[in-house]
């Protein structure tokens, strides 16, 4: 019965090593402590096995000092490695079990999915932000074709973009400009801005561009472009430039107006005195004119206003009682309304100073469109209830009033006196007004 346990036993360890040996064969990805503990089973079942059959050897022959030597190795080794087995206990249990493994997966998939939404719920965010400016986002690989692009302005549709290169979707006015700053920002790896310009609908466009290398691990994989629509910034430079012209131009005029009427009232001026006077009153006619325009973003000035405010401004109480006012809605362009407002200022002064000694002057003035005899345009009518001439303090009154008011006005003005008084005719091109429809 020996024999039989003893030959069991020695098959029951080979038969055992043997599995854990074609289990190591299998499991090449086994840690370190796993696969040596196996060597060891291995090892350790081998030698007991023998020391089984040696044993059960003896029970039917003599013992020779081979015998007896063999099975004192193998019951030593056996005996070793299962004490060695006992130093690897700590980092075999350190290796998770298959519930483990389970139950940190099941947080490893749980911590995915939040992270995935939270990925998700940033780049809608960011997606958001990019729907609510004028700012476009592309990046490109090292030749330069699109991986992605995000909110191109109107016009650019995003399919065409990805895996293409610039000059497959670009017109071909702007592809050598992208091309050429995608190029500069790859050989020289810094950010390099870049104004580009596009045809889109029919309609100039202009983008600030932004090309940045894309950096992985220390090295240039692509670029990165974020284009800002500049048009409407451009556009409101094009017109502030185009103000600032217009302004220089009607800064010019108006000096060369007030050189003129300090030139010539000075002419015509007895003393100091009788200049600061004749001027301040026509550089005040000038300034009201240029008020009222400042109103109306210098689009013209109403032809009522006009004579109220010049009236005004000329009586010495500058209540502008006296002044009575019929006709339609007209308006004067700028540079017409100028030259207006100063003969206006003159016949204001000239009825004020010689209608005063009668008691309150009294001016009727109407207009109305009038197209006969080749003319159309506006016909204004100064009537003056009283017998005082037309008798100017300084002859450039006259001049204004009669010779160079006609040619600012492309018409016509004329002053004559009848039995009801002074009349003052005045013509003034339909090129220079504006009526109502």
């Amino acid at each position: 019965m020996r024999f039989v346990s003893d030959v069991a036993v020695g098959i029951a360890c080979v038969s055992a090593g043997s599995a854990v040996f074609v289990y190591l064969l299998r499991r090449s990805a086994l840690v370190e402590d796993a696969r040596r503990a196996g060597w060891f089973a291995i090892v350790g079942l081998f030698c007991f096995g023998l020391a089984c059959f040696l044993d059960a050897f003896t029970l039917y022959a003599p013992a020779t000092p081979l015998t007896e030597s063999l099975e004192i190795v193998s019951v030593s080794v056996a005996l070793t490695l299962s004490l060695a087995c006992w130093g690897l206990i700590p980092g075999l249990v350190a290796i998770p079990s298959p519930r483990d493994l389970l139950r940190k997966n099941a947080r490893l998939e749980r911590a995915v999915i939040e992270r995935t939404r939270a990925l998700d719920e940033a780049n809608q965010r960011f997606i958001h932000a990019l729907k609510t400016t004028r700012v476009s986002m592309a990046q490109q690989d090292l030749d330069l074709r699109y991986q992605w692009v995000h909110n191109l302005p109107k016009g650019l549709d995003a399919h065409p973009f990805v895996g293409a290169l610039p000059g497959d979707v670009f017109p071909a006015a702007a592809q050598e400009n992208v091309r050429a700053a995608g190029l500069r920002a790859l050989a020289e790896k810094r950010l390099v801005h870049n104004e580009l310009v596009v045809e889109l609908d029919g309609e100039t466009r202009y983008f600030d561009q932004s090309i940045e290398p894309l950096w992985r691990d220390g090295e240039v994989v692509g670029l990165l472009t974020t284009a800002i629509d500049a048009t409407e910034h451009r556009r409101r430079q094009d017109e502030l430039t185009l103000l600032l012209r217009e302004l220089t131009h009607r800064t010019k005029n108006v000096l060369a107006v007030i050189q003129g009427i300090a030139r010539q009232s000075s002419r015509s001026a007895t003393d100091v005195q009788d200049f600061v006077r004749c001027f301040n009153g026509r550089i005040r006619a000038l300034a009201l004119t240029h008020e009222l325009l400042v109103e109306t973003q210098w689009r013209g000035v109403d032809l009522q206003r006009l004579l109220t405010a010049v009236w005004g401004a000329a009586a010495p109480t500058g209540t502008g009682g006296g002044l009575v006012l019929r006709g339609p809605a007209c308006v004067l362009g700028s540079e017409c309304a100028q030259y207006v407002a100063l003969a206006i200022h003159e016949m204001a002064v000239n009825a004020l100073t010689h209608l005063e000694g009668d008691g309150p002057p009294v001016v009727l003035v109407n207009w109305s469109a009038v197209a006969a005899d080749g003319f159309d345009g506006v016909e204004l009518s100064w009537r003056e209830k009283g017998s005082a001439p037309f008798a100017p303090a300084c002859e450039f009154a006259r001049a204004l009033v009669e010779d160079l008011l006609p040619r600012a006005v492309e018409g016509r003005s004329r002053i004559a006196h009848d039995g009801d008084g002074l009349l003052w005719t005045l013509r003034i091109d339909g090129k220079q007004i504006r009526l109502p429809a």
